[in-house]
């Protein structure tokens, strides 16, 4: 056999494989392992402050810690979830109370059993979201629904329950969470990219290691679509604050949609025309609704390789219709960012039935809508 001069010839490409940073491909640096060439990048992102670039990447280690701690339990997650819309509602809180390692069940009621279901996901999803933006809207949501009028307010909870309209969409929410721990290693580097980037979309120079495409495309779908279901409730909301009817929508190009069910019917796209001076800050440069549509009608191309996505957003992959590319890594991070946007719209979600448990459904019959 033939006996090597040094550690690597230089004759095959170098590739040194790590599961929590971006894999890069070049030249082999003695010393340069992936934890320190991040820590590199880190650093040159934080200006040169060695100080700041250590903390900021003990940060990221203390979330994969947590996720080395809390993916063993996806399971036992999918199984809570499953019981919250089970009729054994003990037993959901059995296993919640459990599952957050506490002593006591909570009580049966419906706010408590809603308040056990956020505190279970707050603690299993924390390492994905940022807890920020949802305290943001937790605690300025509330305080705009107090400030609507109440008739009309009462209507629209009134509308989106009645018609099963907000339940069936809450459901669609909680099935995609326990999906992400499925994506969760590909997703780690996608996680050190919050110390070096924003929220933007472009190409980054970095592998995955040993994944595949494939197996997340149609998550990014289905979170697109639950987002675009979300909206409607957005702009039920938007439409009390500027017009005090939630059905009442601005007009645009001389015509207005006459009521929430037709503005559902509208596509992701469209729906944001109709969201004037949003009280809800979207991040919709994240939303790259060409690789949405690609994937949806299958006209996408992936090279396992070089892990570089080619999508069709204008037709098919028989015409003349130019291609787009982008990195797996980077479609990981448009697949973080998304699932962080529905998370955030979740927890309207989540307002929306306290004010429903707690105000509506106490008064009585004759003053509900």
């Amino acid at each position: 056999m033939h006996q090597a001069n040094g550690p690597f010839s230089g004759a095959n490409p170098f590739v040194d494989l790590h599961l929590d940073f971006p894999v890069k491909f070049g030249e082999y640096v003695q010393g340069g392992t992936p934890w320190f060439s991040s820590l590199a990048q880190v650093e040159e992102a934080t200006g040169g402050d060695r100080r700041k670039a250590f903390e900021m990447s003990q940060f990221h280690s203390d979330r994969l810690h947590a996720l080395n701690q809390l993916y063993p339990k996806s399971e036992e997650l999918k199984r809570i979830i499953n019981l919250y819309h089970g009729k054994n509602k003990q037993l959901f809180q059995r296993r919640a109370a459990e599952y957050l390692e506490e002593d006591e069940e909570q009580s049966l009621l419906p706010q408590d059993l809603n308040a056990t279901l956020y505190r279970v996901i707050a603690k299993a999803f924390f390492p994905f979201v940022v807890h920020e933006h949802g305290r943001e809207i937790s605690e300025k949501l509330p305080r705009m629904l107090f400030a609507l009028d109440r008739a009309a307010l009462d209507s629209f909870i009134d509308e989106i329950f009645s018609s099963g309209f907000i339940d069936a969409l809450q459901r669609d929410c909680l099935k995609i969470y326990p999906k992400i721990f499925d994506a969760e290693l590909p997703l780690r580097p996608a996680l050190f990219l919050d110390l070096i980037k924003g929220e933007e979309s472009e190409i980054v120079a970095g592998r995955v290691s040993s994944s595949d495409f494939y197996s997340f495309k149609d998550l990014y779908k289905d979170i697109l679509e639950v987002i675009g279901r979300q909206l409607v409730l957005v702009s039920g909301i938007n439409n009390l604050l500027h017009r005090g009817d939630a059905n009442s929508f601005r007009t645009i190009d001389g015509g207005a949609l006459s009521s929430l069910q037709k503005f559902s019917e509208k596509t992701l796209s469209d729906k944001f025309k109709y969201l004037d001076d949003c009280w809800y800050d979207f991040s919709q440069h994240v939303f790259n609704l060409g690789l949405r549509n690609a994937v949806a009608h299958n006209n996408v191309l992936y090279n396992q390789s070089t892990q570089v996505i080619t999508y069709f957003p204008d037709g098919g992959r028989l015409d003349n219709a130019q291609g787009e590319d982008l990195a797996f890594l980077d479609f990981m991070r448009l697949l973080l960012i998304s699932f962080r946007e529905m998370h955030n719209l979740h927890h309207v979600i989540k307002s929306l039935y306290y004010y429903k448990f707690l105000i509506y459904d106490q008064r009585p019959a004759h003053e509900q809508s």
